[in-house]
């Protein structure tokens, strides 16, 4: 297992970046390293940074493995797909783990819905469940879980949709498994039904109006996690509002700076898509949301901390988001200080994944 050394780096750790002589880490694959004697390779970063590599919380994939190694060059290291059939997350799943220099890949399968659902923020989803009763709602979280190997489940809470007691049961089965809940909640009425049910997610962030207070402050004091895909809204818009002219991009930035200063946690996801009316780039879509995230509000490290440590947290992946010891060598060498910087896509010198360099 080859070790790699970075010479006269900056270290983004615990919302600083500080100067190291020697960074250490073990390839093929590897994590991060103390310094180490007679290292296999040395490498410059002189002026540079290490941070993690990047999480997308929320991505559209269908079977198109050709944006897994889009995403690596973006330094884009862990994708969480929960729009996509069980059978596409599937076959995405089998091309993350062929190739070390890919992504790790995540999905819920399936959103479930109700029958009478039609709303026009679900465009891009590639396949629905529907569920009219407690008992289906039940088996299709179990076989969700234990034979399609989702990772969380994901629910259109959404409305006209499923009642606050379906919402609920599938909240508890998903729990009972041991597994978080994902919701889709476009609409300020959907984040209170959201919130009662007890969801452990919720994506986006309303277009239609505020969250109400009382409900910003739950989120806050359960730790409900927030992907807000304010790239995706910001696509989307023109198409929506010709559906509810009520519809703005304003509320869902107005609810990102609210959620943000009363402390919630805010994590970056794209809704990266090839569909033809609402593409958003993958890859390069996260970069966008950064920035989109601190045009809300957020500080250019709580932006990063979006799409590293505050994911990580969140989903349980307690092995990456970090630059510390013991942890994967998921890192990305950029040109500069991303703290003074959010824009530096164009600025990436190396990405490794797993310790490997993609290239």
């Amino acid at each position: 297992m080859p070790t790699i050394m970075i010479r006269n780096v900056g270290v983004l750790d615990d919302g600083s970046i500080k100067h190291h002589p020697g960074f250490y880490f073990a390839g093929n694959p590897g994590g991060i390293l103390g310094p180490e004697p007679d290292p296999d390779a040395v490498i410059d970063g002189t002026d540079c940074t290490i941070i993690p590599g990047l999480i997308d919380s929320k991505i559209d994939a269908g079977v198109v493995p050709g944006i897994l190694s889009t995403c690596s060059a973006y330094g884009v290291t862990t994708l969480i797909d929960s729009s996509s059939s069980c059978a596409e997350s599937q076959a995405m799943r089998i091309a993350a783990a062929d190739e070390p220099t890919l992504p790790s890949f995540l999905a819920t399968g399936s959103a479930i819905v109700a029958r009478d659902t039609s709303l026009p923020t679900l465009s891009n989803y590639g396949s629905m469940e529907v569920v009219t009763t407690a008992d289906e709602a039940e088996r299709v979280v179990e076989t969700r879980l234990t034979s399609s190997r989702a990772d969380f489940i994901k629910v259109i809470v959404d409305q006209p949709g499923l009642n606050a007691n379906l919402l609920s049961v599938l909240v508890r089965a998903t729990h009972r498994h041991g597994k978080l809940a994902i919701a889709h909640a476009a609409q300020s009425s959907s984040y209170t039904l959201a919130v009662d049910a007890g969801f452990d997610v919720l994506s986006p962030v309303p277009i239609d109006g505020d969250i109400e207070s009382g409900v910003v402050a739950r989120i806050v004091e359960r730790g409900i996690g927030i992907i807000p895909t304010l790239r995706f809204l910001q696509q989307g818009m023109p198409l929506w509002k010709s559906h509810n002219p009520e519809y703005d991009l304003s509320f869902a930035l107005a609810a990102v700076k609210r959620l943000y200063n009363a402390g919630a946690i805010i994590c970056a996801g794209t809704s990266a898509n090839t569909s033809r009316l609402i593409t958003v780039p993958f890859g390069q879509g996260l970069h966008d949301e950064l920035q989109l995230l601190t045009t809300a509000g957020m500080s250019n490290l709580d932006a990063i901390r979006a799409a590293t440590c505050q994911p990580t947290t969140l989903f349980g992946l307690r092995d990456r988001g970090f630059v510390r010891i013991g942890y994967r060598a998921d890192l990305v060498l950029v040109e500069g200080n991303p703290l003074d910087d959010i824009r530096f896509c164009s600025k990436i010198r190396r990405v490794w994944i797993r310790g490997v360099p993609i290239s």
